[in-house]
């Protein structure tokens, strides 16, 4: 026992000498001469060529946040001065970062696992230039050199610090330069304190866009969605101001913000916390919230505020695809989730202004096989139907061409991006005279930059209207089809032309199924093909306005003087067939007892011209009635209607001559209607066809 006593005593007396020396070593030895072999080893690791320029220090330290046995172990602080990494040779510049001062502290027990232990790192006076070529290749992608044996050596980094610097950026992949200046603060900012500035930055910013009304709503709801973060106010701490300035995808990129002094890559329950206020374009992105693992961007949980002139411009900053839209503002929350291969965004219970409509809901975006995905639920308490216009290619106010139809051009480009599915709907949608729409409910689904709505369910002047709309941006043009069923739509809000005293159609139903290729909706509609059928129910017509139609002298200076009175619109029915946007009336009639209107001719969508004509016949004997047709020409927006001067000149003339030659009597002929008698309906055929082909269709509630 006494010589195993020894033999223990020698050992600890020897590990003792050897820790001693090892001290005296680190404490006095010139370290500046292992500056070629640290340089070579780090380069070596990362296949990167190293340099050291200044001094290298070594100093013993223990560490205070460590606990027992192990605080009592020391380990060395190493001090690097003017530190130089180098650019892989396809890179525009040759250095990849320079460093003032490179500051760690290494453990020394698991170097005796081969391993590289830093708790933790600081750079003083950091300038990094990132650099990505359009092919993917990245200078911030580090790897040994494959033409040299590995290292049998594992990095284990715990966090990251850093001091003022700057940051070049120059990413062809997304054409992003841009250049930020680090600089720390003279007093740390509370979370708490910074949301406050970031809210009221935000609500003056949506009320240049949407009004200060709608932007005070903003305000409440933010207060609303902070508590989610309150419970990382203790751990948020912004030590460092920002300032960047360059460009993205040819937009100009301006803006500021602030981050924390620590970055710690292996603790996920310390959060990196971040706040941006930056303008790309005619865009404002501010955002405030936390990361927790800066290394791949995992952990992303962010307050967010977006506003800008119209929805589509983000796609040039996220290459997300949205419709074009009037001025919005929008807040929400941001969770993103950003595995290898597996990136997930959500924005939560985000609440948006777009011109005057109101939406609020939830959307989520994936990174899918073969497109990523966004789907989602968005609803309207209060929708102006205006402000979707642009969405389907009209534009909010009158068009500078003139045109009626909408003209701006699809981008199926962008829709090949992504897919999506996005549920919509529309509780309360406010609308113009002129488009009585109300309820929407309809179903967005992008599939291989094939753009459908269905179904495309909305309240139509107080009727139901169910539709399937569908686009293919695979083809050039773009192909379209569209299918629509309706019942109950009230024409008297549809056609306010006329004094609602003098004529109500009452209610319409009908189909219709077109198809066509174009580069807009008005080309499209320029170019269908396809039929469209509509009958009408329970109309009332005025006596007066019949005999006015029909130029019937007598029975018009009658009603003016005994009053009038409504006549029921025993049916009416339309059929048009379309070839290349020419609509041709093969049935176009309107019969009340007394008298029947039949309507020919044509509406050409692709001039957006009309040429129509209107007769007139009644059921009776009528006596000096013109009975001259009514033609209806001119554009869409500006149509034209007058009398056929022609018809209207020989029946005047054949009166005329018929009093000269014959007897004054006989001038009347002319000028006498018949009538044709009741006989069979000529629309009551196409009545029953529409009732068979178009199914009642599911109200909106």
């Amino acid at each position: 026992m006494k010589r195993n006593l020894v033999i223990l005593l020698s050992l600890f007396a020897t590990v003792v000498v050897l820790g001693i020396i090892a001290a005296w070593a680190f404490v006095h030895i010139d370290w500046n001469r292992t500056k070629p072999w640290l340089a070579a080893t780090t380069g070596r690791a990362i296949g990167r060529k190293v340099a050291i320029d200044g001094d290298l220090l070594v100093r013993w330290q223990r560490d205070p946040q460590l606990h027992g046995w192990r605080a009592w172990i020391p380990g060395a602080n190493i001090s690097a001065a003017k530190v130089t990494v180098g650019n892989p040779p396809w890179a525009k510049n040759v250095v990849f970062a320079t460093a003032d001062r490179v500051e760690f502290d290494l453990s020394l027990l698991p170097l005796l696992a081969h391993t590289v232990s830093v708790p933790a790192v600081r750079f003083v006076m950091p300038d990094v230039h990132f650099e990505r070529l359009a092919d993917g290749r990245a200078n911030w992608t580090f790897a040994p050199d494959p033409a040299l044996p590995a290292l049998p050596w594992n990095l284990d980094l715990g966090s990251v610090k850093f001091d003022d610097g700057e940051l070049r950026v120059s990413d062809r992949v997304n054409a992003l330069d841009v250049h930020a200046h680090l600089q720390a603060l003279q007093k740390s900012i509370p979370f708490d304190e910074l949301v406050a500035q970031q809210e009221e930055i935000s609500q003056r910013e949506a009320a240049t866009r949407i009004g200060a009304g709608a932007a005070g709503k903003f305000s409440a709801r933010a207060h609303q969605r902070d508590e989610s973060l309150q419970r990382k106010r203790e751990l948020q701490q912004y030590a460092f101001a920002f300032t960047v300035e360059g460009s993205l995808r040819g937009n100009a990129v301006k803006g500021e913000g602030g981050v924390a002094s620590v970055l710690a890559l292996k603790n996920a329950n310390r959060p990196f916390p971040l706040h941006a206020d930056v303008r790309i374009g005619d865009t404002r992105v501010a955002f405030i919230g936390t990361l927790s693992d800066p290394t791949d961007l995992d952990g992303l949980d962010l307050h967010l505020w977006l506003s800008g002139k119209t929805l589509a411009h983000l796609y040039d900053i996220l290459r997300v695809t949205m419709p074009e839209s009037p001025p919005y503002a929008t807040e929400g929350r941001l969770i993103g989730r950003f595995k290898p291969h597996a990136k997930s965004l959500r924005y939560e219970d985000f609440s948006a202004r777009v011109g005057e409509s109101d939406l609020t809901g939830d959307l989520y975006y994936e990174t899918k096989q073969p497109r990523p995905l966004l789907s989602g639920k968005v609803d309207s308490q209060r929708l102006q139907f205006r402000d979707l216009a642009p969405i389907i290619g009209a534009q909010p106010g009158k068009d500078a061409t003139g045109k009626v139809l909408p003209v701006e051009p699809f981008h199926p480009e962008r829709w090949q991006a992504m897919d999506a599915d996005v549920k919509f709907t529309g509780d309360h949608v406010f609308r113009d005279a002129e488009l009585p729409i109300h309820k929407v409910d309809t179903r967005i689904v992008m599939d291989n930059a094939v753009l459908s709505l269905k179904p495309l369910r909305f309240r139509f002047a107080y009727g139901d209207v169910d539709s399937t709309l569908r686009f293919d941006g695979r083809s050039v043009p773009v192909k379209g089809s569209f299918d629509l069923s309706a019942h109950d739509v009230q024409l008297k809000h549809v056609f306010k032309t006329a004094e609602t005293t003098d004529l109500d159609l009452g209610t319409a139903r009908g189909t219709a199924s077109l198809t066509a290729s174009g580069d807009s909706v008005g080309s499209l509609l320029g170019a269908a093909n396809g039929e469209l059928k509509a009958a009408l129910d329970n109309g009332t017509v005025s006596k007066a306005f019949i005999e006015t139609a029909g130029l019937n002298i007598p029975n018009i200076v009658l009603t003016k003087l005994f009053g009038d009175k409504p006549v029921k619109i025993d049916c009416g029915a339309a059929d048009l067939v379309a070839r290349d946007g020419v609509f041709d009336a093969r049935t176009f009639v309107i019969e009340t007892d007394i008298a029947r209107f039949d309507v020919t001719g044509h509406v050409d969508l692709g001039n957006e011209k009309l040429d129509l004509t209107v007769r007139p016949n009644t059921r009776s004997v009528r006596l000096l009635s013109l009975r001259s047709p009514i033609h209806i020409k001119g554009t869409i927006r500006d149509p034209d209607a007058a009398i056929d001067k022609g018809v209207l000149f020989a029946r005047g003339a054949g009166a005329i001559g018929l009093a000269v030659i014959a007897a004054p009597l006989a001038a009347a002929v002319p000028l006498t209607n018949t009538g044709f008698g009741k006989g069979d309906s000529a629309c009551s055929p196409l009545q029953n066809e529409i009732q068979q082909a178009a199914p009642a269709t599911q109200e909106i509630r």
